[in-house]
């Protein structure tokens, strides 16, 4: 999924932060489960105010996730 990622970071530009977590990492762990995520990959939108506007658990196709993104 880095490769996609990777994509949608660089079409969205700097107006937009994108965050990679490990969730072997603690503290990410915490994070994944308050958003009631398990699953592996997972992406979560949110909006400017921090409010969850799109989820998403496994391998997702590009158009997808962009249009997750463009829907901001």
């Amino acid at each position: 999924m880095e490769p996609i990622v990777d994509r949608l970071e660089a079409e969205f530009g700097p107006g937009w932060s994108i965050y990679r977590l490990n969730a072997s990492e603690p503290d990410v762990l915490t994070l994944q489960e308050s958003y009631g995520q398990r699953g592996h990959p997972t992406f979560v939108v949110l909006d400017e105010t921090g409010a969850v506007t799109a989820q998403f658990i496994g391998q997702q196709p590009i158009e997808v996730l962009r249009a997750a993104l463009a829907a901001q």
